[in-house]
């Protein structure tokens, strides 16, 4: 495909790979002093509506997505177009390290003096502030790639992504996808933090007790699940709703090796058998077997991604640290029971052609066609 010219912030184009309905382009950039000058106090003052705070999306979010052909291109302020709460991870007026883990943030409390100087700072917890997102993904991921599994953070070829902790961004609203911990040995869930649609704004490294010349305020981004965008609520309203649960889930976000990262569910509202790193090879629509390699989000660790896939049985060699991988399917290659193993292997010949002869998978006996 011939490429274009990169697009400017100010151009957008929605992306082909079945996104909620709900999830399309915003051209909220031609607006940047708007859409980086809101704060979460005006939004509240506004009842979170677009019109009123002039920005293109809800409670002051601005998102943007554009590509070129080869990669895709997405630019946020970083907040989500829904309320928040201020938030304390522990309580207010408890502080932010978690347990007995060396932590910068010893004297800090949430609500109090300490961080009083902060721009994100409220007496009943920290709230979010703008912060410039930008990621470049590419369109079309590369499974057969010979330095998989990789890093869940890093960028591919020449990919890039301006916040050092994400593995991905979502579609509705360009907010972050991080890892399942907290900068820290423990998961969200051993940590103990409540993290309402699965996120949270990072503690107030702008505060001057820090003394970080580098320090941000509070910043908005998700650890779990965020199960209160579109896609996740098509899935989970009642059946007499037009839910979607005994279908394949919706993409919702994308990783930065460019695969989507798609809600709960697969094929009929299975659940989705995953590798370690937390994604596999399978059909991501009921009316079509054509194959590819997909994460999905869960209610464990990883919550999306452990590492980038495929896994091939070596997950926890990309770990930094405890390792977050996941349980995986008993196989180096997992593919959805069901899947169609012609399907399978035409899909990863477009790089290689002997691939998959190199792995054990989960499907081997499995019959050359699907039922549907």
């Amino acid at each position: 495909m011939p490429t274009q010219p990169k697009p400017t912030p100010g151009t957008s184009t929605v992306a082909n790979d079945r996104p909620h309905p709900h999830n399309h382009a915003h051209s909220c950039f031609t607006r940047t002093p708007v859409s980086m000058n809101v704060t979460w106090q005006s939004a509240v003052d506004g009842l979170g509506i677009a019109e009123t705070l002039g920005t293109s999306g809800a409670w002051g979010s601005c998102m943007n997505m554009s590509d070129d052909g080869e990669y895709r291109y997405a630019i946020s302020n970083s907040l989500p177009d829904f309320y928040m709460n201020p938030y304390c991870p522990l309580g207010v007026g408890y502080g932010y390290c978690i347990g007995d883990e060396d932590c910068i943030f010893d004297g800090m409390y949430c609500g109090g003096e300490s961080v009083g100087d902060s721009l994100g700072y409220t007496p009943y917890g920290d709230v979010w502030y703008p912060m410039l997102s930008y990621y470049k993904v590419p369109m079309v991921g590369n499974p057969t790639r010979s330095d998989r599994p990789g890093s869940m953070y890093d960028a591919v070829d020449e990919g890039e992504k301006n916040i050092g902790a994400a593995v991905g961004f979502t579609i509705q609203n360009g907010v972050s996808i991080q890892g399942p911990n907290d900068a820290g040995d423990y998961n969200i869930d051993e940590a103990g933090f409540i993290l309402p649609c699965g996120g949270h704004v990072t503690p107030p490294t702008d505060a001057t007790i820090l003394d970080q010349p580098d320090g941000t305020p509070p910043l908005y981004h998700f650890h779990k699940a965020p199960d209160c965008l579109d896609a996740f609520v098509t899935n989970d309203k009642p059946y007499s709703h037009n839910s979607t649960a005994d279908q394949h889930g919706l993409l919702f976000a994308y990783s930065l090796d460019g695969f989507g990262i798609y809600t709960y569910t697969d094929l009929a509202g299975a659940a989705p058998v995953l590798d370690e790193c937390g994604g596999h090879f399978g059909p991501t629509a009921d009316d079509d077997d054509a194959v590819v390699y997909h994460y999905h989000a869960s209610t464990a660790t990883p919550y999306h991604l452990a590492c980038q896939g495929p896994a091939l049985g070596k997950c926890s060699d990309t770990q930094h640290g405890v390792d977050f991988c996941g349980v995986g399917c008993g196989a180096e290659v997992c593919a959805q029971p069901g899947t169609s193993v012609d399907e399978l292997a035409s899909y990863v010949a477009e790089w290689n052609t002997t691939w998959l002869e190199s792995y054990t998978n989960n499907i081997a006996d499995a019959s050359p066609r699907r039922d549907l």
